[in-house]
């Protein structure tokens, strides 16, 4: 992957910026420069963004890039175009960011994307969902953001503090550079496992007491196994007791069952007795209702009897009914015979009224055919005056038209003589652009100049602090190393003190002194006992004691090549800003930093003044183009106005013409008439009084003969109706006769004759009920003689001594029921809870094996073992071993073969402090040591192939992915001059590989060497990009 191309909006320090790649692919290495804070890691941080959604190192949120100074109406975007596999990539992403909205309202915009990338045929195709795009960018680079940054950046201090970290803290790197994540969480997993397993051993452990402690059975044991066969052989004794108890069980259940049987056939023979008693009193209360029944059979046939004449004496009251009704409708037909004659003699009356306004009716339609022959009159006189009113309109219309084409020609006219005025006013001021463009030019020189002094002065003010650094640290080290001094000699004398007590209580009278040799000892020395210190303590303080001591002459050393270096490099500043100032004299002598704005101040004032001339050169282009078209458009409008006076003397003609026919025309219409709407609405009028008559007189003849028809109709009715009711009232006469004469014979009138058939209904009720009690008399007759049969020859049984038997023996089988049941209920439990603890046990049994096999698996890959070297650090150790080869050939070129990074072997003290700790070995002292021990510069060099190695082994782990860039974050201060030269060298060979190399360092020797540079210039809050070649 090669960068081509990054532009960032208003993202960071960078209003409208665009870092052009390009112009440093035939450069070895080229520098990116300025002060700090200018926002040189900003664009790092935006082609992070642009490709993975996060900036390098995830210290800010995308959002949170958006420069501080932009206004809300303009959009924070980075757009990023790159090569890959010989493609070209296009990206633009835009954060989450508050705009203005509709009225200036504040809207929150959405993240957006949109990836251009080459379809199969090289067609354009584009992504535009962030998930989408965020895949298509893992699948293409097979990185991910993190370890993007580490091969493409490396960062401020990083890698020396990668370097000299312990194995906890390079495991974490490690890890996130190799994805060895999979190790770790395989790691808690086993961890987790075993947790849970122990924890289902524990549970099951309590499961196993709580089963043994539900058991109905007392045991002096805890141990399950013995526990085991204590139940067993008890539950064997309870079967053979619970054998003997349901035997007699099933005997008392018999015995039962018998007597039962002789309890239910003396209450069947009972029940007879008692039924039988009940029937018989029964039968004597139905044979005394006999009276009874005979009363109810004679009601029955007198129903019957009425029911034969209920036909007749119905037709006789229909017959009456119907006569009313008839002698009804005859008085309201004579009613209405009456009012159609009153109704006659009232429309002869309005029939001859009606008539009589005949011969005014015959005026009106006279006068509506003479009008209506003058119509097509004044369809002519319409039509001229529409004719007229047309030409008067096309009349004004070329009036106004004249007028506006006169008033444009006249404001052509005075615009041209405007355009001509400030044409020759530009022209002046557009011959002062040369000389301010040979000014600029001259600017960006002394520009250029006073950077490179600027920088310088940073150098030197950046090694005034190191010294000071340095000297505190020197005063530190020498503090402590007279202290650690005083240690070893106070240590050193209480040795000393030791070995002389201990001579002193070891003297004997006649046996030597192990010091002078004497027989005889008068006067030893007088030493009190002292803590007991060994030679090793001694010689551990002392070596401390020379370590500090080593530490602080070292950094005497440091300090004094500083001071000379930093002695020649003033020197030579001087010298530069003196000629510098004799090559300007015009400049004031003054700080750089006040002479850098007043330079930067006069170049933007010069840029301003020479935009503003090259627009005035737009502004005097553009003002000849609008005299050339003004001129073409004056000569049309005279064209146009020289027309239109022809055409508005031709429409006055024409409206005299109209005037004259119209005034022949309106002569011949009616005087009272002399509009058309005047006479069509007369016409209505008289059409209208016309139709009204002609209507009215026919409603009038049309009633009068409805009437006469209804008169003709009513009289017919009438009489029909009164032969009707003569007819009706003879069959009413016969019928009422015949009727009394049948009711005469069985003595009865016609209006009991009418309550009999009211109570017919009645009639099936009363049959159903003798027949009910006639049944039921018969079938008591028919029990009672059954049972009596059944019961002869038998006496009563005696119930109530049967029972109290039974009673008993129900008693003794309950008890032994409940006997056998809480046998059988406490031989299942304990049979249960039996084989339930013998399940748990040998469960319990299993799992111990497979519980002790796990936790020995887990102690090896957590690194509990004697080498405490867990599983994931002994796959990232294998992945360091491969980094370290690959360091070290580089490492050997920087260092001239003297120094090999390799790996620590020991056993630390701990997890933290084993496997991944780093040994420098050393060919000038021919041994290792440990990678603190080197100076600040040496550092730097062993960590740049550190991080160069690592960038390869990466990509070599990702799928050979080529990443075809690379940015190294300062770390040259600390270097000499032959390091220097050689960490370059280093990094042209990388360069060398067709990947491009960048350099980010306040260095002023690097500026010297590295002729292509990309300069961050800061202005206030805002940075602008700078491009320059010193070649």
């Amino acid at each position: 992957m090669r960068p081509l191309e990054l532009k960032l909006k208003n993202f960071g320090p960078y209003v409208d910026e665009i870092v052009d790649f390009t112009r440093f692919e035939q450069a070895p290495l080229f520098l990116i420069t300025g002060k700090t804070g200018s926002g040189k890691t900003t664009i790092f941080d935006a082609m992070c963004y642009a490709l993975f959604n996060e900036t390098s190192g995830k210290k800010r949120q995308a959002f949170q890039m958006r420069s501080d100074f932009a206004s809300d109406k303009k959009e924070t975007s980075v757009e990023f175009t790159f090569e890959h596999q010989g493609k070209i990539y296009y990206i633009k992403r835009q954060p989450k960011q508050v705009l203005a909205g509709r009225g200036g309202k504040p809207v929150e915009k959405k993240a957006k994307v949109e990836l251009i990338y080459p379809g199969p045929a090289e067609e354009k195709l584009a992504i535009q969902k962030i998930p989408e795009a965020r895949r298509f960018i893992d699948e293409l680079l097979h990185l991910t953001a993190e370890q993007f940054t580490k091969v493409i950046l490396l960062p401020q201090g990083e890698f020396r503090n990668f370097l000299a970290a312990d194995s906890k803290e390079k495991e974490e790197v490690l890890r996130n550079l190799f994805g060895s994540e999979l190790f770790e969480r395989w790691t808690e997993q086993l961890k987790v496992k075993f947790k849970e397993q122990n924890a289902k051993y524990q549970q099951k452990e309590q499961q196993l007491m709580l089963s043994m402690q539900q058991a109905d059975f007392t045991s002096e044991t805890q141990l399950p196994e013995l526990w085991l066969k204590q139940i067993k052989s008890w539950l064997e004794q309870v079967n053979a007791q619970l054998a003997e108890q349901a035997k007699d069980w099933q005997q008392a259940k018999k015995e039962n069952e018998r007597l039962q049987h002789v309890l239910s056939k003396q209450e069947e023979l009972q029940k007879s007795f008692d039924l039988l008693e009940k029937l018989q009193a029964k039968q004597a209360d139905l044979l005394a209702k006999a009276p009874k029944r005979e009363a109810l059979r004679q009601q029955i046939a007198t129903l019957k009897w009425a029911l034969k004449h209920r036909t007749n004496f119905e037709l006789l009251e229909n017959n009456k009914t119907t006569l009313v009704k008839i002698k009804h409708d005859i008085q309201k037909t004579e009613q209405s015979y009456a009012e159609l004659k009153n109704e006659q003699l009232s429309l002869a009356t309005k029939l001859a009224k009606h008539e009589a306004k005949r011969k005014e009716i015959a005026d009106y339609q006279y006068q509506y055919k003479q009008l209506e022959t003058n119509l097509p009159l004044y369809k002519v006189v319409s039509e001229l005056l529409t004719a007229r009113k047309e030409v008067e309109a096309r009349q004004s219309v070329l009036v106004a038209e004249i007028q506006k084409t006169t008033t444009s020609l006249d404001k052509k006219q005075a615009k041209l003589a405007t355009i001509k005025a400030k044409q020759h006013a530009l022209t002046e001021r557009i011959q002062e652009k040369g000389s301010l463009e040979t000014k600029l030019d001259k600017l960006k020189y002394q520009q250029a100049a006073l950077t490179e002094l600027l920088q310088k002065q940073v150098d030197l003010d950046k090694r005034q602090t190191n010294i000071k650094n340095l000297q505190n640290e020197l005063a530190d080290a020498t503090t402590i190393s007279k202290k650690a001094r005083a240690k070893a000699r106070d240590l050193a004398n209480q040795l000393a003190d030791h070995y002389i007590f201990v001579a002193v209580k070891k003297l004997q009278a006649g046996k030597p002194c192990p010091v002078c040799g004497s027989l005889e000892h008068p006067s030893p020395a007088k030493v009190s006992e002292v803590a007991r210190v060994d030679e090793e303590q001694v010689e551990q303080a002392k070596q401390q004691a020379r370590k500090l001591e080593d530490t602080a002459t070292a950094l005497q050393a440091r300090i004094n090549e500083f001071d000379a270096e930093t002695v020649e490099r003033q020197k030579e500043f001087e010298t530069k800003m003196q000629a510098f100032f004799e090559k300007y004299p015009a400049l004031e002598k003054s700080e750089l930093t006040s002479l850098e704005d007043k330079l930067a101040q006069t170049k933007y004032e010069l840029i301003q003044e020479i935009t503003i001339l090259t627009d005035k050169e737009k502004e005097a282009a553009s003002l000849q183009k609008q005299q050339e078209t003004l001129e073409q458009k004056s000569e049309q409008a005279r064209s146009k106005l020289t027309e239109l006076n022809e055409q508005a003397q031709a429409a006055q003609l024409d409206k005299q013409t109209l005037i004259t026919q119209l005034a022949e025309k309106k002569a011949q219409l009616p005087a009272k008439y002399q509009t058309e709407k005047q006479a069509k609405a007369q016409l209505r009028i008289w059409q209208q009084k016309i139709a009204e008559f002609e209507t009215h007189l026919a409603d009038l003849n049309a009633h009068i003969k409805q009437t006469e028809q209804s008169l003709v109709a009513t009289e017919t009715k009438l009489n029909e109706a009164k032969q009707q009711a003569k007819e009706l009232q003879q069959v009413i006469s016969q019928r009422q006769a015949d009727l009394e004469a049948v009711c005469a014979v069985k003595k009865v009138t016609l209006a009991e004759l009418k309550d009999l058939l009211a109570q017919s209904v009645q009639l099936e009720q009363l049959e159903k009920a003798l027949a009910d009690q006639q049944k039921e008399l018969d079938s008591i007759n028919g029990q009672v003689e059954i049972l009596s049969k059944q019961v002869a020859g038998q006496k009563q049984p005696d119930l109530e001594q049967t029972n109290k038997k039974l009673l008993q023996a129900k008693q003794a089988e309950a008890k032994l029921q409940q006997l056998v049941a809480e046998l059988e209920h406490k031989y299942s439990t304990n049979t249960k809870c039996y084989q339930q603890v013998k399940s748990l046990f040998e469960q319990q049994q299993a799992e111990f094996t497979q519980l002790g096999q796990l936790k020995e698996l887990v102690d090896v890959v957590t690194g509990k073992g004697e080498q405490k070297l867990g599983f994931e650090r002994y796959i990232l150790q294998t992945y360091l071993k491969e980094v370290l080869l690959t360091a070290n050939v580089r490492l050997a070129h920087l260092t001239n073969g003297r120094y090999e990074l390799c790996l620590n072997e020991d056993t630390g003290r701990g997890a933290s402090s084993t496997g991944l700790e780093l040994d420098i070995y050393d060919d000038n002292a021919g041994k290792r040591r440990s990678v603190h021990t080197l100076s600040g510069g040496e550092s730097f060099l062993a960590a740049l192939a550190l991080a160069l190695a690592l960038g390869e082994v990466i990509q070599k782990k990702s799928g050979g992915i080529e990443i075809e860039a690379l940015f190294v974050d300062e770390g040259f201060g600390s270097l000499d001059q032959e390091a220097l030269r050689v960490a370059l060298e280093t990094l042209q060979t990388i360069e060398g590989k067709n990947r491009m190399v960048g350099i980010i360092s306040h260095v002023t020797e690097l500026q010297a060497q590295l002729p292509y540079q990309l300069q961050v210039v800061t202005k206030g809050e805002r940075s602008t990009l700078r491009y320059v070649t010193t070649i």
